[in-house]
């Protein structure tokens, strides 16, 4: 049962973050070649939207697999790894409502000529990926 939790567990993460690397890394930097202002916006704003769906099911699952781990490793509490992963967990679940269901929907409906709120969306999302790297890490470092 350990096992496949934590499969899950990791997964989940994969999920999540190889999903934002993809918008990041893939998505965004073609669509600045399209053209059409309004299409490259459109496309950004499609692929987005599809991702929240599978992006909050990820997160559903880590946090409810994360739960069940702590539950059968209850001295991960006293870990001050463990400590530091929660808080960042928290901040990058902030972080990702404000994204996408907040500041995403708003840069949407914006006219294409709108790049300074597009642009504070995409600082925001680079450093929800640099916080999730962190917790990554600080979740390898438990591993026991």
């Amino acid at each position: 049962m350990d096992l496949f939790l934590r499969w899950l567990h990791v997964m989940s993460a994969v999920t999540w973050l190889g999903g934002m690397l993809f918008i990041a890394l893939i998505v965004v930097p073609v669509t600045r070649r399209v053209q059409d202002p309004r299409l490259r916006v459109e496309l950004i704003s499609q692929t987005g939207q599809r991702f929240r769906t599978v992006g909050w099911i990820a997160l559903g699952l880590l946090v409810a697999t994360g739960v069940v781990i702590l539950v059968r490793r209850p001295w991960l509490l006293r870990a001050p790894a463990f400590q530091l992963k929660a808080a960042l967990v928290l901040l990058t679940l902030a972080l990702s409502a404000l994204h996408d269901f907040v500041l995403g929907p708003r840069a949407g409906r914006l006219p294409p000529e709108a790049t300074a709120p597009r642009r504070r969306l995409t600082w925001i999302a680079r450093l929800n990926v640099l916080i999730v790297l962190t917790i990554i890490l600080l979740g390898l470092s438990l591993r026991g």
